[in-house]
């Protein structure tokens, strides 16, 4: 079932029409949307990228290659603006539109449309039909556009973008953020891509190289990264920064060189929430969340411990922690609350209570 099925029922405020000038909605509903407001973070962060965006399905437009180090000139940086309108009455919603209003540049509505199904594609994760959208080279450095602003955790956030040719878009949610990793993930044993947590000590943007200090080590590793994450690495000279790429390992078994870089971060430390536990039928009676933080010996894991429902889990970066926690909270569910009290000490009795005051399996008649 795709993720646009999967939502057929989910309910938002009405839409309000396009208005005059405009030719698209950017709609943001769940959390803290649904207050009306959202942090000028997270909204820099979905307008950047969808500007990137437009930029990228510009050149298409044109018919030029994308090119290594791809800027936009000025003509294209004037007639592919992303420009944005006074908010509207919903959750969150800005109107859009591409150039000038007294100009029709390069595809004003073939790009605001072709953006429209890619996003629809990606809700219904069909990358068949993200391939004829997005010629290579474009289709990796789209996804990483929209990988910087999908919320990456099981927020209950849902972003639309509807256009005068397709209303009541489908959402963009967290499983579509898992998608893009998906595909933008090698599967070869020898191109395994990790993520490395240190001190941004260098860049040489000729060389398109960046060093890092490596905290288990006290060394330091240079990272090859991808031209298009050039924009972000200003953004990462808060310390500490997650970089993510192909890597080398050295004779000790550390990470010694990385290539392809293609994410650098500040390392995000920010609350973690789940609010289902995807294909195993436990539902959870109410959203859990966790802080994580930096394990002290190697500062390489994120970690989060939650004595209550006898969680302990680490991982290298919040995609895999969140697989993490699902996965033990399910073999926790299996090997205590779905034991007979017999089998149980007493410490584990009581475990077994707790875990089934924060879950309930949906398929099947209690136990025990």
């Amino acid at each position: 079932m795709s993720e646009h099925q999967m939502n057929s029922t989910d309910t938002t405020e009405s839409v309000s029409d396009i208005p005059p000038d405009y030719d698209a909605l950017l709609r943001i509903v769940g959390g803290e949307a649904d207050l009306h407001s959202i942090q000028s973070e997270r909204l820099v962060a979905m307008l950047t990228g969808l500007q990137q965006l437009a930029y990228l399905l510009a050149r298409i437009e044109t018919g030029k290659p994308l090119g290594e180090r791809f800027k936009p000139d000025r003509a294209m940086r004037t007639q592919a603006a992303l420009r944005c309108g006074v908010a509207l009455a919903g959750s969150y919603v800005l109107p859009l539109r591409i150039g000038e209003v007294d100009a029709l540049p390069i595809g004003t509505l073939p790009i605001l449309e072709r953006l429209q199904k890619i996003w629809a594609a990606l809700v219904d994760q069909d990358d068949r039909a993200l391939a004829q959208l997005l010629p290579e080279p474009f289709k990796a450095r789209a996804l990483r556009e929209f990988q910087r602003f999908l919320p990456k955790d099981q927020s209950r956030m849902q972003l639309h973008l509807d256009t005068r040719t397709a209303t009541d878009s489908p959402p963009l949610t967290w499983r579509s953020a898992r998608f893009i990793d998906t595909l933008l993930t090698p599967t070869s044993a020898e191109d395994a891509v990790m993520t490395v947590t240190g001190e941004l000590q260098r860049i040489d943007f000729a060389a398109r190289q960046l060093t890092i200090l490596y905290p288990p080590t006290r060394r330091e590793i240079v990272c090859t990264y991808l031209p298009e994450i050039e924009d972000d690495l200003l953004e990462a000279r808060k310390e500490p920064i997650q970089v993510t790429g192909r890597f080398v390992l050295d004779e000790e078994g550390n990470p010694g060189r990385l290539m392809d870089v293609s994410r650098i971060e500040p390392l995000d430390l920010s609350p973690l929430a789940i609010t289902d536990l995807e294909t195993s039928g436990l539902v959870l009676r109410e959203p859990l969340e966790w802080t994580p933080t930096l394990d002290e010996e190697s500062q390489q894991y994120l970690c989060i411990e939650d004595r209550t429902l006898g969680l302990n889990v680490f991982a290298l970066n919040r995609e895999h922690l969140l697989a993490e926690v699902q996965e033990q909270l399910i073999m926790l569910w299996h090997e205590y609350a779905c034991a007979q009290d017999d089998e149980l000490d007493p410490e584990a009795r009581e475990l077994k209570l707790r875990l089934r005051a924060a879950l309930e399996d949906a398929n099947a008649e209690t136990t025990g």
